[in-house]
């Protein structure tokens, strides 16, 4: 029970930048092949006032390059970046917080909870540019 007192709190989700190019027609009859590249990080943030809140980081990285099967000189890219952060309580101390984020499988939790936002997010955006994205994960 101790951890689950312990554990940061999601307080903030945004996205930093999303960038897309699709220039093909978006008539839904052709065949595109994804090629997803995602780069995510974890860290600990630590107030530089007194008294401020440590916080987990998680970043996300995501590229998205598609191909058309059949014209393999037409190309679609996106890339997007995105920011979580959690809070710790107030009585965790940053040699504690430390600890706690080092373990790979307490890392999981915490991007478990941002990257379902960051796909999303980044499908609606990829749709909203006239590329059909339902076959890119919304989990990790």
């Amino acid at each position: 029970m101790e951890l689950v007192e312990k554990r940061p709190k999601l307080v903030s989700f945004r996205a930093l930048a999303f960038h897309g190019e699709n220039k093909g027609p978006a008539n839904g009859s052709e065949s595109w092949t994804i090629q997803l590249t995602q780069n995510i990080e974890v860290g600990l943030a630590v107030p530089t006032v007194a008294g401020g809140t440590l916080q987990a980081v998680v970043k996300i990285s995501l590229i998205a390059e598609a191909t058309n099967d059949g014209k393999q000189d037409k190309k679609a890219t996106f890339s997007a970046e995105y920011e979580a952060k959690f809070d710790y309580p107030a009585e965790v101390k940053e040699a504690e917080a430390v600890s706690l984020i080092e373990p790979e499988p307490y890392q999981y939790v915490l991007v478990a909870q941002a990257f379902p936002l960051a796909m999303t997010h980044f499908r609606r955006e990829m749709q909203a540019m006239g590329f059909d994205a339902r076959q890119l994960p919304l989990g990790i």
